[in-house]
């Protein structure tokens, strides 16, 4: 298949576990860690992966200051439909919402050569948020696998077919990215809605370069 292109099953009001996967080459000695941090450097750089003082790790007035991305990690168990977290949990949770090693999220299982890492994530869009603010939305998801010997090689991949029947389409990190979209999004609308109250939920998730 090809990208740009959305993955299957994507959001909040999803139980599916074929979103987004991460095969390893080799097996890992535990469990892995997501982390998500500020883009500090322009694409496809990462920069520092230290930093998140951006408002998708802030919050703002209008969803209560807190972090707008959610992650859950699908590697064992399917999460319940509306999985998104009403609020962070310091530490390691599942599902989370995401701010570095402050609100992070630890995978079911290790993850082996039979064994992948399957997750899915949603953004909230808060109504105070402005089409200014595009740059505050940049941010990065760390991965952090633990191995001894030979290192493990990822391969990133998006589900394309259906959650029963998945077609799994690689991604290369630093040039494919993940866009959090409105429903009915696609080339050239890659866009989240800014609600005029409240919050809203980004209901596609596009695969792009």
């Amino acid at each position: 298949m090809a990208i740009p292109n959305k993955a299957t099953g994507y959001g909040n009001n999803s139980t599916a576990r074929n979103v987004f996967r991460i095969s390893f080459s080799q097996n890992c000695s535990q469990a892995a860690k997501y982390e998500m941090y500020d883009r500090t450097a322009a694409w496809p750089s990462t920069g520092s992966l230290t930093t998140t003082t951006k408002k998708i790790f802030v919050g703002t007035t209008g969803n209560g200051n807190i972090p707008m991305m959610s992650h859950v990690d699908a590697t064992s168990s399917a999460p319940s439909s509306n999985w998104k977290p009403a609020s962070p949990t310091a530490g390691s949770a599942n599902p989370n919402r995401m701010k570095g090693q402050t609100n992070y999220v630890t995978s079911q299982a290790t993850p082996t050569t039979s064994v992948p890492l399957l997750f899915n994530q949603v953004l909230e869009v808060p109504s105070d948020l402005t089409p200014g603010d595009s740059s505050e939305m940049y941010h990065d998801l760390l991965v952090r696998y633990y191995y001894t010997g030979s290192a493990p090689t990822l391969t990133w991949a998006f589900n394309e077919g259906t959650e029963g029947v998945p077609t799994w389409t690689t991604m290369t990190p630093n040039t494919h990215g993940i866009r959090h979209c409105k429903s009915g999004a696609g080339a050239g609308n890659y866009y989240a809605t800014i609600p005029e109250s409240g919050t809203q939920d980004s209901q596609e998730g596009w695969v792009t370069a």
